[in-house]
């Protein structure tokens, strides 16, 4: 698949053409069925036109077929947060970001779930490491203002809503965010004037007309009031809240059946309105009409969705052998090993994964797989004029006189590819490394386990010495 082709199917799905980009990704997957671009971006599609279960399906085997995959992780996350599969989004979304610290994202998906979840505590703490590491980011002092509201932290709640807006003053969520904010703290009068700068920036926000009428009722500004409802019920003759919170106005300007047939209308549209029943029984019954407006909560702001980049063409495999041995055995054998990986202890799986082993091997296996493009990285690999093989082999004589191995082996971080005034590694150095990832199976602690992946490694380690 090409990048116009993907650019051009990533268009159609952020337009909104699920069915030409799911036709054209038909075609490219009966072409291609391993193509693992194409099936992401066929989740995608599944996702955005509600079939759910599908798409949790394509992303589930994107993830099974490399558990390094970010991107999958953090597209069924969102489809998992989508099904409300709360535990599971949280539990993926933790995953993604242990492999990949720099997805802010992904923190950003975990706090919205968590306010979701009512887990307001964890919620500021992923709100905070956003800011803490963008603190420009608008979004996320408006969505570290919407914990403090749910938390009752009024006061600390209008100051973060200020320093979103600070950032962004054109956006009218945060306008429409801090009113609520100074509402609830009493400053109607400036909660009034935020709302009618929301409503300036979009006329049309049916929830910013509502609010704006019900804090003008309750500062006794009534014809005012009546009229944001008014300009609501124009537009949309069918909402609800509309008739019933107009009902209310009428009421308290003594128009006690006008007042009730809005109410009634209210309940046409719909049944179950509680407001709008509790304040017609206050006025039939002559009682003093209470203040019963129907509001709108605040709203977070960059709702949860599918993580997508565009990512770098795709080419086929590389073919052939490296120094003697096939580059698709070399390629299983380095899958092998991630896979193993998953087996370790919770600690010395955590470890390998922040290792510069692991980049290496995730180097070389996007290089034979031809996503790197530059056969060269591995073919002419140059390391400094200081080997990394011999402190490999020492931790090897260390293994085979008991010792316990360290984790990485000293000095791997510090290589470069293609670096002059250095050699290109050779078979025994090669099997070197693989014996030092060999030694990773005696912490396995399912026995099966264990043997399967050793045996499969002394085979490849053999063969190359």
């Amino acid at each position: 698949m090409s990048v116009i082709e993907m650019q051009k199917i990533a268009k159609l799905i952020k337009d909104g053409d699920y069915e030409n980009a799911e036709e054209l990704l038909k075609i490219i997957l009966e072409e291609s069925p391993h193509n693992r671009t194409a099936h992401f971006l066929f989740g995608m599609a599944l996702a955005k036109t509600g079939m759910l279960e599908e798409a949790e399906a394509e992303f589930l085997n994107l993830v099974e077929k490399d558990a390094y995959d970010v991107e999958a992780l953090g597209a069924l996350a969102v489809v998992y947060g989508w099904r409300g599969k709360f535990k599971d989004a949280l539990g993926i979304f933790h995953e993604a970001i242990e492999l990949d610290p720099t997805r802010l994202e992904f923190y950003r998906y975990i706090a919205n779930i968590q306010i979701l979840e009512k887990n307001l505590k964890a919620a500021f703490m992923a709100y905070a490491k956003v800011i803490e590491c963008e603190p420009e980011n608008a979004s996320a002092y408006n969505n570290l203002g919407i914990v403090y509201l749910e938390m009752n932290e009024i006061n600390k709640a209008v100051v973060v809503f200020q320093q979103a807006m600070s950032r962004d003053g054109c956006n009218a969520k945060f306008h429409y965010n801090y009113a609520i904010a100074l509402e609830a703290n009493n400053q109607l009068q400036e909660a009034a004037r935020e709302y009618e700068i929301t409503v300036g920036i979009d006329p049309y926000w049916t929830a910013a007309r509502l609010n704006l009428g019900s804090v003008l009722a309750k500062l006794g500004q009534l014809d005012k009031a009546g009229g944001s409802f008014d300009v609501i019920l124009d537009e949309d003759p069918f909402n609800a809240d509309a008739w019933n919170n107009m009902g209310a106005v009428l009421a308290m300007q003594g128009y006690k059946e006008e007042a009730i047939r809005h109410f009634a209308r209210a309940l046409e549209e719909c049944s179950h309105h509680d407001l709008a029943l509790s304040n017609m029984k206050s006025v039939k019954n002559d009682a003093e009409p209470k203040l019963a407006f129907a509001v709108v909560d605040a709203l977070l702001d960059e709702e949860m969705d599918i993580p997508f980049n565009l990512p770098k063409p795709e080419s086929e495999p590389l073919s052939g052998d490296f120094m003697g041995f096939e580059i698709s055995h070399l390629v299983e054998l380095m899958n092998c090993l991630k896979r193993m990986v998953d087996f370790l202890p919770e600690e010395r799986k955590s470890a390998f994964n922040q290792s510069a082993i692991r980049i290496a091997m995730e180097h070389i296996i996007n290089t034979f797989m031809g996503r790197r493009g530059i056969l060269r990285e591995i073919q002419d690999l140059r390391l400094k004029q200081q080997t990394l093989i011999d402190p490999i082999k020492a931790q090897i004589r260390e293994i085979s006189s008991g010792q316990k191995p360290a984790l990485e082996p000293p000095g791997l971080a510090e290589s470069g590819a293609g670096e002059e005034g250095g050699r290109a590694l050779d078979k025994a150095e090669i099997a070197d490394f693989l014996a030092y990832l060999e030694t990773l199976s005696s912490s396995l602690s399912d026995h099966a386990v264990m043997e399967y992946f050793t045996n499969k490694m002394k085979t490849a380690v053999s063969a190359m010495e």
